[in-house]
């Protein structure tokens, strides 16, 4: 708390009217300058090799960068191969084997008597033709199975994708509401900047105290190290920016160029909660789960039917001399069909069985509990961003307000009937409502975001972000 210091006399020997002349004088030579020069942060120029970054290019940048994006797109491309698989299983298995063998020139005794054997070649091949016959019916429901499981990775990677577009949207956020505070801290190092020639000019015509003129630097040199504050909380918050969108970009400097215009949100509480519970893509994979735990079910229960098995074989063999003139062919062709039935597997089945179905429930049980948990989050969400909303407002007005009581008492200090920390007191509050006046605008985004996320729907309006 600053105490107050009181202003110090007029010289005797001056009257009124010319020390008002000096001061005058004074502020207009002392004024000018500061009402004409730029923020020095904003007059400084990009370095030529930034990177100047808008919000649907982060987002593009980031879906197709991301590396946890990039796991889910990996799991993604597996799951194809498993429906492959599963259909798969109506096609028979087919074998083929072949060999060559060649016997050298040999002697054999036979009733004592010796006989010469020629060299030979023996070739034969193979083919194996095996088909299980839908498998007591598993075959059918092993696809069913492996159709929810694409379903079910399809709708974890729209998720994933879903959560590293909110996460880089938010970082954007959090990243230009710390540039949008930087220039803030310019603009209030030009104020500051102003009030000490001020305070420096009524101190040389002896209308105040030199404790104006120390109050004045001293408070210089809080805004510029606040403003160094803020610039490091805005590059800390660029490179979590640039951490989500995978580093694509480098170490180059970043700028982010999207601008947010608020808006009446006007979007129907029963409405986005019926859209979520349509496409959220957390619900969307929870249902696929439940589809692929009631053909596991099935799958386990039809173990207690027969199984059947088609096979037909082809084999041909042939022993020839050295001539390799071969002779007939040895034929041996069959086929066979088969049934197992497994009348008694020691309760393994029944485990099993017992299993998918409680796995089965706990699915149904997930899909109730992830319903209950969008709803109460669309629900909690949209109320925030109606509140956002009014906040913004609120603030737009205290803005105003703390403009004109600065303005004011800029006027009152000008003319000595107001004092130093009367000024600095309405610049506070003039920054204050400025600064709260940023955060809740990007507090509404960010509010925004989090519905979006409620809801796994798009929900910027064009024209909100330019």
């Amino acid at each position: 708390m600053l105490n107050t210091v009181a202003p110090s006399r007029v010289h005797p020997n001056e009257n009124r009217d010319t020390v008002m002349s000096r001061i005058t004088l004074l502020l207009a030579l002392g004024l000018a300058p500061a009402l004409a020069a730029p923020t020095p942060l904003l007059a400084q120029r990009a370095p030529a090799d930034t990177v100047r970054l808008s919000l649907s290019e982060a987002l593009a940048v980031g879906l197709q960068e991301n590396p946890r994006l990039h796991q889910a797109g990996a799991e993604r491309s597996v799951a194809g191969a498993g429906l492959w698989d599963a259909y798969g299983n109506f096609l028979p298995q087919v074998s083929a084997q072949a060999g060559l063998q060649r016997s050298e020139r040999g002697a054999f005794v036979l009733a004592g008597a010796e006989f010469e054997s020629p060299p030979s070649y023996t070739t034969a091949y193979q083919w194996d033709f095996t088909h299980s016959l839908l498998d007591s019916g598993r075959d059918l429901f092993r696809i069913k199975a492996a159709r929810a499981e694409v379903d079910r990775v399809v709708a974890r990677y729209d998720d994933a994708a879903l959560e590293t577009s909110s996460d880089i949207k938010t970082q954007y956020l959090a990243a230009r509401r710390r540039q949008a505070l930087v220039r803030q801290s310019g603009r209030e190092i030009e104020r500051r900047e102003a009030h000490l020639r001020l305070a420096e000019a009524r101190h040389e015509v002896g209308a105040v105290t030199r404790s104006d003129v120390l109050q004045a630097r001293l408070s210089l040199t809080q805004g510029e190290v606040a403003m160094l504050r803020a610039a490091q909380e805005a590059q800390e918050a660029r490179l979590a920016l640039r951490r989500l969108l995978g580093g694509a970009l480098g170490a180059r400097p970043l700028e982010l160029t999207s601008e947010f215009a608020v808006f009446e949100p006007r979007y129907e509480l029963e409405d986005l909660v019926v859209r979520a519970l349509e496409r959220h893509p957390a619900l969307q994979e929870t249902r696929a789960a439940e589809r692929a735990g009631e053909a596991q079910l099935w799958i386990a229960r039809s173990s207690y039917l027969p199984a059947f098995q088609f096979q037909y074989s082809i084999a041909r063999s042939v022993v020839d001399t050295t001539s390799f003139t071969f002779s007939d062919w040895n034929d041996r062709n069959f086929w066979s069909l088969s049934m197992s039935w497994p009348l008694f597997g020691r309760f393994e089945r029944y485990h099993e069985t017992s299993r998918a179905n409680a796995n089965l429930e706990s699915a149904r049980a997930e899909e109730r509990a992830r319903v209950l948990e969008i709803e109460e989050g669309v629900e909690v969400a949209h109320s925030r961003l109606l509140t956002a909303f009014a906040t913004h407002r609120a603030n737009a007005d205290a803005v105003e307000l703390a403009r004109e009581d600065l303005r004011l008492g800029e006027g009152r200090y000008e003319t000595g009937t107001g004092t130093f920390v009367d000024l600095l007191d309405a610049r506070v509050r003039a920054a204050e409502a400025e600064t709260d006046l940023i955060a809740s605008t990007y507090d509404f985004f960010l509010a925004l975001v989090a519905l979006e996320r409620a809801t796994g729907l798009d929900l910027f309006p064009q024209g909100a972000v330019e």
